[in-house]
């Protein structure tokens, strides 16, 4: 079997273990957080689309590019789309650092389950490229595990935990920081967040201000 198959087979796994139990469904509140109107939305390291495939089935209203820089992941992507018979999403193999898409050319990006496992020049690099992308007032949606504080919760994620600190040295640094001092730091403000099943989803504004090697500096206004 395709490795690619074994591992997209496996984030449906994880979105039927850990989003399906009572309580927010991430992908429903990300859902929510995208207005139905005609609108363009990227899906940052979009894997094999399922932050975003909901978006474009229930709001065709809204354009959807995902973008990631495995061929293999945008081929289920596709297989995905075309199943489906949508016509509102366009594939992309880039890596999402450097994209080479146009300047503020997004209303929506989301950046799904992606920050916890990147190193920081990669973080960094994402995160300036979403600056870049965003239009003047449009907003960043981020997906991301969030520290679990009730024992049984806790012991279900431990073993998840257990992997993503094996498979990244940075994933306990990232897991445990406080996520809205995290993103002041790359020139965003997080307007709302919402606690969902054993993740946090953010939406986040663009700062009036500028970025030099990753340190907000004043507008002067």
């Amino acid at each position: 079997m395709n490795l690619y198959n074994v591992v997209s087979k496996a984030y449906d796994l994880l979105e039927i273990i850990f989003f399906s139990e009572k309580g927010k469904n991430p992908v429903n509140v990300i859902l929510e957080m995208v207005p139905d109107r005609k609108i363009r939305v990227l899906d940052m390291c979009c894997g094999t689309l399922s932050n975003t495939i909901t978006i474009a089935k229930e709001k065709p209203a809204v354009k959807v590019m995902g973008l990631d820089l495995s061929e293999q992941m945008l081929r289920v992507a596709k297989r995905k789309v075309n199943r489906q018979g949508m016509k509102n999403v366009y594939l992309k193999c880039a890596d999402a650092a450097k994209t080479g898409l146009p300047d503020k050319s997004f209303d929506y990006i989301i950046i799904g389950l992606v920050l916890h496992e990147s190193c920081p020049e990669f973080i960094k690099g994402i995160m300036a490229e979403s600056k870049r992308l965003l239009k003047d007032e449009g907003n960043i949606v981020i997906l991301e595990w969030e520290r679990q504080k009730k024992f049984c919760k806790f012991i279900k994620f431990a073993p998840l935990y257990l992997l993503e600190s094996l498979h990244c040295r940075t994933f306990k640094k990232f897991y445990l920081a406080d996520k809205k001092m995290y993103f002041e730091n790359y020139g965003f403000d997080v307007t709302r967040e919402e606690h969902c099943n054993y993740t946090i989803v953010l939406k986040l504004k663009k700062r009036k201000g500028r970025i030099d090697n990753g340190n907000e500096t004043s507008s002067g206004v």
